[in-house]
């Protein structure tokens, strides 16, 4: 029997297994004196990590199991959290994430795998009583957001999805000053991001350039670390193929294994990993998290001459949304790296944010034209109407989730644009949070929505899937945004799910 054969069997065994147990709708079980609510990690990656010692922070729940497919970094986490607390209790280090749901004494997961397994780990998660904190992008395919927002609607578990740009101050304030009307009606925005210095959106990489002959013993040593059934429980949903050291390193490391986030097959490319955090953006500023663009217009921007990127275009890609402030439709474009991550452009103003960096232009009508390349370079120096611009704070880029830190140049702009703007940021009347892991965790008792609930992450995961669709087909679609598919039927082929998920099918 072949290995993707035996891989079949075993999932199917143990797709069936979770099934079996699955339970309906229900609310918190009852703690014991002193007890705090059990959260289990599921992937001890890089993020991973990063989202372990957040929890650790949090004082009204408790890391009891950190569970990854690599014994290495299962147990290194395990490791860490015993070390925090220091009271003697060990933390689980589970191969199985199976056996993590199925365990009744876990309150909550935080999934941190790569993005092939966001989805169904997620659903079977709430399937079984558990809360979800999923990273971003929430789901690698649009039929996978449907049943993702269907499962929490339907077994009513919190949600949050790790959006964690809307728990920042800077893109609150940005935010709430677009949708306050500082600016007037939005009718054209930016959605910048990629590699700095490279033009990359993504997928970028349906040419397979793994397990090349100099690789062989890393290879090596890598699939005897993780085994057969590590490699396949990693693969999971995903199309099958050999080992590689380069898309699935081993062991602890600190940096970003990007491979696997350009593989068609698992991931998203750059606009699932930064899109996912701008369009985001884009999305809550144009107070979109109901609904979405009605149309996908192809871009027509060079062809990527990269062999890895198969030739695709990798920006240039537009939305259009219908405005629901009334007029002309809203243009979302889908650009190239710069140093604002998200543009919004109204009939009296510009609002650009970035991750430490915001800047405000206000009294004149910047959608008199379409934004060109001169006025974007204008804008990413901050020389754009110089006469117009009300603050602007351009230093440091934060870059990563976890380099929230203290600015007293941004703070003290966020300071003057909410006291000048305390009326529009009141109107906009936004959803506060300071936190992104910190709200998971209050409305874990609290049973209030969060932030970025299945039904927000799951639409602005679109978003991304919706760019890579168009780059990956080079077409353009129209969209019915409310139900999330194609309009007219779909005579380009365009894959709006997994054609095989090797027994690992989502069942809601």
């Amino acid at each position: 029997m072949d290995i993707n054969r035996r891989h079949f069997i075993f999932a199917g065994a143990a797709a069936a297994t979770l099934a079996g147990r699955a339970t309906n709708k229900m609310g918190l079980r009852p703690l014991k004196p002193g007890e705090k609510r059990a959260v289990a990690l599921i992937g001890a990656g890089m993020q991973g990590r990063f989202l372990l010692t957040e929890f650790l922070k949090q004082r009204n729940v408790r890391v009891v199991c950190v569970c990854d497919c690599d014994k290495t970094r299962r147990e290194d986490g395990a490791v860490r959290v015993d070390a925090f607390y220091k009271d003697g209790s060990r933390c689980a280090a589970e191969a199985d994430f199976c056996k993590v749901l199925e365990n009744p004494l876990i309150d909550a997961v935080c999934i941190a795998t790569p993005d092939h397994w966001h989805a169904y780990i997620s659903v079977e998660a709430m399937k079984h009583g558990k809360d979800v904190y999923c990273e971003k992008p929430l789901t690698f395919t649009i039929d996978e957001a449907k049943k993702v927002i269907a499962a929490q609607k339907k077994y009513g578990r919190v949600f949050q999805t790790g959006s964690m740009q809307r728990s920042w101050r800077v893109f609150r304030t940005a935010v709430s000053l677009v949708r306050g009307g500082a600016i007037g009606d939005v009718r054209y925005v930016d959605a910048n991001y990629g590699r700095s210095g490279q033009k990359l959106g993504g997928p970028s990489h349906p040419v397979r350039f793994f397990n090349v002959p100099e690789n062989a013993a890393k290879e090596s040593e890598g699939f005897g670390q993780l085994g057969e059934w590590g490699w396949n429980r990693w693969l999971g949903p995903a199309q099958w193929r050999p080992y590689s050291n380069q898309l699935a390193p081993v062991g602890v490391h600190k940096f970003f294994p990007m491979f696997w986030r350009f593989d068609d097959d698992i991931a998203t490319g750059y606009n699932g990993d930064w899109g996912a955090h701008h369009l985001d953006i884009a999305q809550w500023g144009l107070d979109m998290d109901d609904s979405g663009p009605y149309r996908i217009i192809r871009s027509d921007e060079p062809y990527s001459l990269d062999r890895y990127h198969g030739g695709r275009r990798q920006f240039g890609m537009r939305m259009l949304f219908k405005s629901k402030r009334g007029g002309r439709d809203v243009e979302l474009y889908n650009g190239p790296f710069g140093v604002w991550g998200t543009v919004f452009y109204g009939t009296n103003g510009i609002v650009a944010v970035n991750r430490g960096k915001i800047a405000v232009w206000q009294g004149f009508d910047a959608t008199a034209e379409k934004p060109t390349e001169e006025i974007r370079r204008a804008l990413q120096d901050v020389s754009y109407r110089k006469d117009r611009i009300v603050a602007e704070s351009v230093g440091e880029d934060y870059g990563t989730d976890a380099a929230v830190k203290a600015d007293e140049v941004l703070d003290s702009v966020l300071k003057q644009l909410e006291t000048r703007f305390a009326a529009e940021i009141k109107r906009a009347g936004l959803y506060y949070s300071e936190n992104q892991i910190r709200n998971f965790c209050e409305c874990v008792e609290s049973r209030k929505p969060t932030i970025s609930p299945a039904s927000v992450g799951g639409r602005s995961g679109a978003l991304c899937i919706l760019c890579n669709m168009s780059y990956r087909y080079d077409t353009g679609f129209d969209w019915d945004p409310v139900r999330m598919e194609i309009k007219g039927g779909n005579p380009k082929g365009l894959s709006l799910k997994r054609a095989d998920c090797r027994g690992w099918e989502i069942v809601v």
